[in-house]
């Protein structure tokens, strides 16, 4: 987990600009490099716009970025940034500041250059079939970094009223809350195009996020079209099954984040559309409906989550001859954990919404932030990653809770009823349910913590805390609260948040 940990520790505007201190020198080596807590050398903010023009440039130098030195690259500069102290690139005086504010857009835009062309790479190595795993891994990394620095960056200039945010309808071409691939300006939403959505709830998010690889994103839906030529968003929701929204009212909605992909044949691309509007809406009209696959199994068509809608369009509209994902995510770091079971996933690779960004068969054309959510969200990856982790590295398990299984087959007995029919489907496994209950409860309090704890961090430190330093905040947090719930070992007794229920067999504090 050390790669995907690091990646989000660019919660700061200066561990996120990384970018600065790669030098294409692909002699170095991580073992040569000096950890940075060790050097007192400060970095002014020239390198920021320098290093990151230095990085575009070699990724379109084929004699230093080609399919055989992908992954060396990319993972330089990734690795470079384990080493790196929180406040590492933070503007430090008023001239300073004064730059980034006057160059930041530009580096914005440099920084989503480099991953258009991380991109465009992924699709020259595939095309000469020279793509290999390796490489398709750390690319996956390189968009994580990427993107996490251009969020940062952008919040850092939205603090300082370079930008205004202005609500706008998503995925509409203007900047700041849309930034594009410079070969499609002027894009307009076409049938057939897939979107890569990073949502509000834990449920999609923890459920996206069972596979080894990390990705940005927990949903993904499909532009459809009916015989007439109208647009829709046909998307399987949790809560519904699979539905069907007009695209300009879909449009309205508040989104963290949202990715456009276009497959190239608009011939295709347009019959995948008219299938699935089809095959969706007529579901509906015959109050049938399409469930959603809690399992995640997209061998079955029956039932749909979010991703197979896409791959089901796809594969019936070519006839099986286009097959979505080209490139699946594994589940394996669960192991024997009975976690994955109990959410209903069985397989050992499951299509994750993610993986389209890394199908080299997709254009990419744009992305859209919403950013007021932004923060949000990171408190959620920090809640996810401190919670899977401890699962997978300290034996965590949900145990048998009286109150959390009463809930559960309350919620599910009222829903038979009709109620609650916004929260959950009928058929949502009561075993999903009470998982779904108890994570939601651990992350209730781990968030809570944490919005405390980076309120008192930035009155200290005048800066917001890095990713790892949000999990150092949930480790604490954790060992407190087991410390709590042992002090009162008496029935009836636990004066823990979240200890009662979720454990280790050791039951061990450390």
């Amino acid at each position: 987990m050390k790669k995907y940990i690091v990646g989000f520790a660019l919660v700061v505007l200066v561990s996120a600009l990384f970018f600065a201190k790669y030098t294409g020198d692909d002699t170095i080596s991580s073992s040569e490099r000096t950890p940075a807590e060790s050097s007192t050398a400060v970095f002014g903010t020239d390198e920021l716009f320098t290093g990151s023009k230095k990085v575009l440039s070699d990724l379109n130098n084929p004699n230093v970025f080609n399919a055989r030195t992908c992954a060396e690259v990319v993972n330089k500069v990734t690795d470079y940034l384990f080493y790196l102290p929180a406040n590492h690139f933070i503007p430090k005086t008023d001239a300073e500041k004064e730059q980034l504010k006057t160059k930041g857009p530009d580096l914005l835009n440099t920084v989503f250059q480099i991953r258009v062309t991380l991109h465009e790479k992924l699709k020259q190595f595939d095309s000469r079939n020279e793509l290999e795993g390796n490489c398709i891994q750390k690319i996956r990394e390189g968009f994580q970094y990427a993107r996490f620095t251009e969020e940062y960056i952008l919040d850092w200039l939205y603090a300082q009223k370079v930008y205004t945010f202005k609500k706008t309808p998503v995925l509409i071409d203007e900047q700041p809350s849309t930034w594009t691939n410079p070969k499609f300006k002027g894009f307009q939403l076409q049938s057939g195009d897939v979107m890569l959505i990073r949502g509000k709830s834990y449920v999609s998010a923890m459920i996206a996020r069972i596979a080894d690889e990390e990705g940005n994103f927990s949903h993904a839906a499909i532009v459809g079209e009916d015989k007439a030529g109208n647009k829709y968003v046909v998307e399987a929701l949790i809560q519904y099954g699979v539905v069907v929204t007009p695209l300009e009212k879909w449009r309205q909605a508040e989104d963290s984040r949202v990715a456009l992909f276009r497959y190239p044949d608009q011939a295709l691309a347009k019959k995948a559309a008219r299938y699935m509007y089809d095959l969706a809406q007529g579901a509906l009209e015959r109050k049938q409906g399409i469930r959603y696959d809690f399992s995640m199994n997209d061998d079955d068509y029956s039932s749909m989550f979010c991703s197979e809608v896409i791959r089901v369009a796809y594969d019936k509209a070519s006839g099986g001859k286009v097959m979505i994902p080209k490139f699946r995510s594994t589940t394996t770091k669960f192991k024997d954990h009975k976690y994955p079971r109990t959410l209903g996933v069985t397989k050992t690779s499951l299509f994750a919404p993610y993986d389209v960004e890394v199908d080299p068969r997709f254009d990419f054309i744009a992305e859209y932030r919403f950013m007021p959510l932004l923060r949000q969200v990171r408190m959620q990856d920090a809640v996810l990653q401190s919670v899977y982790s401890w699962m997978i590295e300290k034996g965590y398990d949900f145990h048998w809770d009286l109150g959390h299984s009463s809930k559960s087959y309350l919620a599910k007995l009222v829903r038979q009823f009709g109620v609650a029919k916004e929260s959950l489907p009928k058929y949502m496994p009561v075993e999903t349910i009470k998982t779904t209950v108890q994570f939601e409860t651990v992350a209730a309090a781990l968030e809570k913590n944490i919005y405390k704890k980076e309120a008192e961090y930035y009155k200290k430190n005048g800066y917001l805390p890095s990713f790892q330093d949000m999990l150092a905040i949930n480790e604490a947090f954790r060992v407190q609260d087991c410390k709590n719930g042992k002090r009162f070992e008496l029935p009836g007794i636990d004066r823990s948040q979240f200890h009662g229920f979720f454990y280790s067999d050791s039951k061990s504090c450390e």
